[in-house]
């Protein structure tokens, strides 16, 4: 089916200049789309670009090296070596039994687990030593690794929210510079 260039104009026309979003905008504005296309049927999953900002904002707290997409078992080597894997969830409905990905190898030191409510503020943020993890967290076998739950990371975990928080706050303007 073609459609007329001058229907593409009118769509595109309607749309925001997203260069001038603040990060939290952007992830409001991709969770509406989202939440749309799974409306339709189209999608069936609320697969997000979350993740990928949850490993920036610890980045940017702690510094290293942001580690390519492919290495396995953690995402950020700081400064000093200490190797960090970070998960993100959004806190829809799922409540406290809501479960993080599994982990599937243990070559990390310690895990940060950034939590962001529905405005995509963060809400909770903790940190849990591999070794926690691997005592407490049981293993799963149709998932291939150990797939903590935000219950389990509040009460294994140190509350690292307002460190979390506060290299979010400066997201935008680190990302202009």
């Amino acid at each position: 089916m073609s459609i007329p260039n001058e229907q593409i104009t009118d769509e595109v026309g309607v749309l925001p200049d997203v260069t001038r979003l603040s990060v939290k905008n952007l992830l409001l504005l991709e969770a509406s789309v989202v939440k749309e296309l799974r409306r339709r049927e189209l999608v069936r999953t609320n697969n997000k670009p979350l993740g990928d900002i949850a490993e920036y904002i610890v980045w940017m707290a702690r510094g290293g090296v942001l580690e390519p997409n492919s290495t396995k078992s953690h995402d950020i080597t700081t400064a000093s070596g200490q190797r960090i894997q970070v998960k993100a969830m959004a806190n829809r409905a799922a409540g406290a039994g809501a479960k993080f990905s599994p982990f599937r190898s243990a070559g990390y030191h310690t895990a940060v687990f950034l939590v962001f409510d529905l405005a995509f503020e963060i809400a909770e943020a903790y940190e849990v030593g591999a070794e926690q993890i691997e005592e407490h967290v049981r293993f799963v076998p149709h998932v291939a690794g150990r797939q903590p739950t935000l219950t389990q990371v509040r009460a294994l975990g140190g509350d690292i929210t307002a460190e979390m928080r506060a290299a979010y706050a400066g997201i935008d303007g680190f990302l202009s510079s």
